[in-house]
């Protein structure tokens, strides 16, 4: 894997930098007591987290991914799951190990740093001011934000659409088998972080270019098999 030319950085948020889960369950099982369904538990809930809400509660609500329930019981569970979940987005949500202050090194060296989530962006960009990184990462590409979401390439390339960037010196972070696939749609390179929401999946068998050891190695990783932007060959 040549990370030579890498000079811009998408992130998936959920699992990758964050560990969003206690809040989101919170929401989930408040959403679950309201319809007369039982909690799912952080526990459950961290094995349905990476395709966007919709299919989240889809899974809290039916507990299989053979079918959903009714459109009219999703619709509503998810517009309340949206009021709960934006009421306390970052209470119990934390940042992996590393990721603070390899965000701040990354974006100050010069690399353009981006999150790509299927996330809504109304929720993803208020996680990284709290967080503290907002201003290392500029880009913020939400499940919203285009008419499809990851595995497809589309919101990738729109990242780098706003990063100023080519998929030629693009590289992708992340945690489950969707964001590995959609860096190879788009055909760039792919690393994963060693923890996150794999819904079991063994990191190393995801098929990503290199398995992180912690997240404080792609400071590392980029430095030893690139440059610094800016810097001379």
């Amino acid at each position: 894997m040549d990370l030579s030319r890498i000079r811009a950085v998408l992130f998936d948020l959920d699992g990758t930098l964050v560990d969003s889960a206690p809040d989101l369950a919170r929401a989930v099982d408040g959403v679950l007591g309201e319809l007369g369904y039982p909690a799912a538990g952080e526990a459950m809930v961290r094995d349905w987290v990476g395709e966007g809400a919709r299919r989240l509660l889809s899974r809290a609500i039916t507990r299989t991914e053979r079918y959903e329930p009714p459109a009219e019981t999703l619709d509503h569970a998810l517009a309340r799951f949206f009021e709960l979940y934006g009421q306390q987005l970052y209470r119990d949500s934390r940042p992996y190990p590393g990721v603070i202050p390899t965000l701040r090194k990354l974006a100050a060296d010069g690399y353009r740093l981006a999150v790509v989530t299927n996330k809504p962006r109304r929720f993803a960009q208020p996680i990284l001011e709290a967080m503290g990184v907002a201003d290392a990462v500029p880009v913020v590409v939400g499940g919203e934000c285009t008419p499809v979401r990851k595995p497809d390439p589309a919101p990738l390339r729109l990242a780098l659409e706003r990063l100023g960037a080519t998929p030629e010196e693009a590289l992708m972070v992340g945690d489950s088998a969707i964001d590995v696939a959609a860096a190879r749609n788009l055909g760039i390179p792919v690393v994963c972080v060693p923890y996150g929401y794999s819904r079991g999946v063994d990191p190393a068998d995801l098929g990503a270019d290199a398995v992180l050891s912690g997240f404080g190695e792609l400071a590392v990783l980029l430095r030893g098999m690139g440059r610094g932007v800016g810097e001379a060959p």
